[in-house]
């Protein structure tokens, strides 16, 4: 099986921990991903907006790491940066990796500072994390008591964050974004948006999950969102195994939106892992599940990488 998995905070947690990409404790390591036939994993540089006081210069810093990890494990892995070279990865086998931003703050309210990380690889930004920024306004911050917004969305910098990221083919990411923010970039962007780490408000009501009116509204935009593992956005029954419940929200989406809206956003290395998800190894039993669930190969084969293909290609084709 090929997966391309959307979301993860593996590289800022190595920095942090010490440790190699190749072989760690993490959720996500290369020998992890090859053991699991993963096509590509998008690894997000995430910003704690709390932590670091100048987070243009820590995202640097962290693009360095991600370089010097792949760099010293060319040999399995390779990084790209439009759609031909996922695949013609994909034709040769080639395990992938995707560079990304979780916090549109590391720009700085400066779109130069955005044109600078596309060049230096980023083709994905989350606009926001948990807290408002130069760009707009999230859903559910870091305390509670936690909210949708539903009034403040993309701020004038936002809108035109968007345009440029349109421009130059990054990938707009609204996960943690407002539910205004949401319908804000719907409106402007010309591209294909996800919502990279998102699941369904319906079946567990937080505000970080998707409304069924937006995840009609994504894919009506050929948008899709990648499911997330994080046990609290599952279910409320957190003791369980909870991939039947993953398996849930899968079906809801695809009765809500069709098949073609959905793709994986783990958040690995973010997250707390839900029982029966320890790590990426663990993917092949979520999509037995789904099998058992009546999912067609033609489905399985969108959900793992397909749908996000067709969303990359859209974006950053050449």
């Amino acid at each position: 099986m090929n997966y391309i998995d959307m979301h993860c905070d593996t590289i800022t947690g190595l920095f942090k921990l010490g440790e190699e990409l190749y072989d760690n404790n993490m959720h996500i390591s290369l020998k992890k991903l090859q053991k699991s036939n993963y096509a590509m994993q998008c690894f997000a540089i995430f910003i704690y907006l709390q932590q670091e006081k100048e987070p243009f210069i820590a995202c640097d810093k962290y693009i360095d790491f991600y370089y010097q990890q792949i760099q010293k494990n060319s040999d399995l892995i390779t990084p790209v940066y439009n759609c031909q070279q996922l695949t013609d990865n994909l034709q040769q086998g080639k395990l992938s990796s995707l560079l990304t931003i979780e916090e549109g703050a590391a720009i700085e309210g400066d779109i130069d500072k955005l044109i600078h990380f596309y060049n230096r690889g980023v083709r994905m930004m989350t606009l926001t994390w948990n807290y408002e920024n130069e760009i707009g306004y999230p859903n559910q911050m870091v305390t509670p008591p936690f909210y949708a917004d539903k009034q403040n969305g993309l701020k004038p910098f936002g809108r035109e964050v968007v345009k440029k990221m349109n421009e130059l083919g990054m990938i707009v990411d609204v996960s943690h974004g407002s539910d205004k923010l949401f319908y804000d970039v719907i409106d402007i962007s010309d591209k294909p948006i996800v919502a990279s780490h998102s699941d369904s408000r319906s079946i567990c009501d937080i505000p970080r999950n998707l409304t069924d009116e937006m995840i009609k509204v994504l894919a009506d935009h050929q948008g899709i969102m990648g499911i997330n593992f994080a046990p609290s956005f599952i279910s409320k029954d957190t003791k369980v195994n909870q991939i039947p419940f993953i398996v849930e929200h899968i079906k809801h989406i695809a009765d809500v939106g069709g098949i073609d809206c959905i793709g994986l956003g783990s958040d690995f290395d973010g997250i707390p892992t839900p029982n029966g998800m320890s790590d990426c190894t663990k993917m092949d039993e979520l999509f037995f599940q789904l099998k058992q669930a009546g999912f067609s190969d033609e489905d399985i084969e969108k959900i793992s990488y397909k749908n996000f293909l067709r969303v990359f290609k859209a974006n950053c084709e050449r």
